[in-house]
């Protein structure tokens, strides 16, 4: 668990608990804002408070049921904005959802925003794990969805729907020259199809760390395409500080 940004807690005695970063798009300018991130402790306790810097943000929007910006958010029952993104267990669909998840029946309700991204129809937030690191090189490991497959060639869709194997070593290639985000990092397979792009919350958070570095990529999962195209491909990021990178 990251201990490289501040945390204080309502339960700091308990053990480390598992943490979200919840980020949120403009609709309008398709701006990501990486707004907070929210914590599931072992006790039961849950706990959400905004990044320090988020009110500075011009693209800015409160989440619905958090509205003041510097206030500690704190419950013994999972707060309604996230519980919403997990299906109900009533539901006879639930052991389908949580297989296409590749998550057992049991699954804890962070474990699964973890793995589905917190996505929800005709919503702008999306929800990653916060990286697992490596506290001797300092390095940060994320499990992210590729965005932007929609946007990307067809034959490029067409080899994600063909020849993409899990396990398989994918390029991460920073793009200076992108109009919309000179921030940008493309995901490029061995064949030299490009099929989308690191999640915009995923660099805001590395530059948060103002330690810069490449990432290594690899396919960890890939869901069928009547899962959708947001989902379809999700890939396991490292991210190493520069200064510890061979060469």
């Amino acid at each position: 668990m990251s201990q490289l940004l501040d945390r204080q807690s309502l339960w700091a005695s308990f053990s480390e608990p598992t943490a979200l970063l919840v980020a949120w798009q403009n609709p309008d300018t398709r701006t990501y804002v990486l707004l907070g991130r929210a914590y599931a402790y072992p006790n039961g306790g849950y706990e959400f408070k905004y990044l320090p810097e988020v009110s500075n943000n011009a693209n800015f929007r409160p989440i619905p049921g958090f509205s003041d910006v510097t206030k500690v958010y704190t419950s013994k029952v999972l707060f309604p904005f996230f519980a919403g993104r997990v299906m109900s267990s009533k539901r006879p669909d639930r052991k389908e959802w949580l297989d296409k998840l590749n998550l057992p029946e049991n699954a804890a309700p962070f474990e699964i925003l973890r793995r589905s991204f917190g996505k929800r129809v005709a919503d702008t937030y999306e929800m990653f794990a916060e990286p697992d690191i490596d506290r001797v090189t300092g390095s940060l490991t994320f499990l992210v969805p590729t965005h932007g497959l929609r946007y990307m060639t067809d034959e490029a869709r067409a080899y994600v729907d063909r020849d993409l194997d899990v396990g398989e070593p994918v390029g991460v290639v920073a793009e200076p020259a992108n109009a919309a985000d000179p921030r940008a990092q493309g995901i490029w397979t061995a064949g030299g199809h490009k099929i989308g792009f690191v999640p915009a919350p995923v660099l805001d958070y590395v530059a948060l760390q103002g330690v810069y570095g490449k990432f290594q990529a690899h396919v960890a999962h890939i869901n069928r395409r009547s899962d959708g195209l947001h989902l379809r491909v999700l890939i396991r990021l490292t991210w190493a500080p520069a200064e510890i990178q061979p060469g």
